[in-house]
């Protein structure tokens, strides 16, 4: 539960990309949430062997959230990473990941979670709050 009591639940999803595919037409996997959903957190999972050939974006209606791009595309790249994003607005209907794999030669899958609340199961009139967690990421970054 979050710091005012609202239920969080968490989805799985393990999106993935054949090799050979470009970051111009990458691979969709949807994200089966509640359309309008409060996302709290969104943890990527990056294993050993993506060597920096792989990208993976969370998009929610052509807008690409995690990594944020103002315009354009961004991606989420590296081997043996643990990710974790505070993110804290409401998604719509349309969320996905987008991965691309430009190895040759394997095949690549990422772990991810994420946190979120239905709008629906917030009580009428109720605040959002989304906790303050720049201590924590200057801490966790030192």
């Amino acid at each position: 539960m979050t710091a005012s009591g609202q239920v969080e639940y968490t989805y799985w999803v393990s999106p993935s990309a054949v090799a050979g595919t470009p970051a111009s037409s990458p691979n969709s996997t949807a994200v089966l949430i509640p359309a309008l959903s409060w996302l709290w957190r969104v943890e990527v999972r990056i294993p050993p062997g993506h060597q920096g050939l792989t990208g993976l974006a969370l998009v929610d209606g052509n807008a690409f959230i995690v990594p944020y791009a103002a315009a354009g595309q961004a991606w989420l790249i590296g081997d043996d990473d643990l990710l974790e994003y505070p993110y804290g607005k409401e998604v719509g209907s349309s969320v996905v990941f987008l991965a691309y794999n430009t190895d040759t030669t394997y095949n690549h899958a990422w772990q991810c979670r994420l946190i979120y609340t239905p709008i629906s199961a917030l009580e009428d009139g109720e605040v959002i709050v989304t906790p303050d967690v720049a201590a924590w990421l200057e801490e966790d970054s030192g």
